[in-house]
């Protein structure tokens, strides 16, 4: 199992209501969570305490234990709804906190995936539902 050693980690049985909603900067991710999701309030690069989380990718970024602190915000927030930018496409950068940082946004994503209530993909503002 993935996370902390409290036993709170992305890969937890009973995380399975949130949605994660994935795409490439500016494609209109948050603009379809508000329409399609209802949406309303959002934490912007951190895990607030608002039930949803835009550009996940960031706070994965800042947090030495990305995936403890993610279990522990699905823990508190088990219908969140989390939107994280695509960084895997692309040129590959030459920088190597950067690549490992593109590595974990991927991974991370394909942890919560199949743990996720639906997964979408959005680009230029129209989502399909992967998931």
């Amino acid at each position: 199992r993935v996370g902390d050693p409290r036993g709170r980690g992305i890969n937890r049985k009973d995380v399975c209501d949130m949605i994660l909603i994935v795409g490439g900067a500016s494609q209109g991710k948050l603009d379809f969570a508000r329409a399609e999701l209802g949406v309303h309030a959002w934490s912007e690069g951190v895990l607030g305490e608002e039930d949803c989380v835009r550009d996940l990718h960031l706070v994965i970024r800042a947090m030495d234990d990305p995936r403890a602190a993610i279990g522990a915000w699905l823990e508190d927030h088990p219908q969140g709804v989390l939107i994280c930018d695509e960084v895997g496409s692309g040129v590959v950068p030459t920088d190597l906190e950067d690549r490992a940082w593109r590595e974990a946004v991927g991974r991370i994503c394909c942890e919560l995936a199949p743990h996720a209530e639906a997964v979408y993909r959005v680009t230029c503002g129209l989502g399909m539902r992967l998931k």
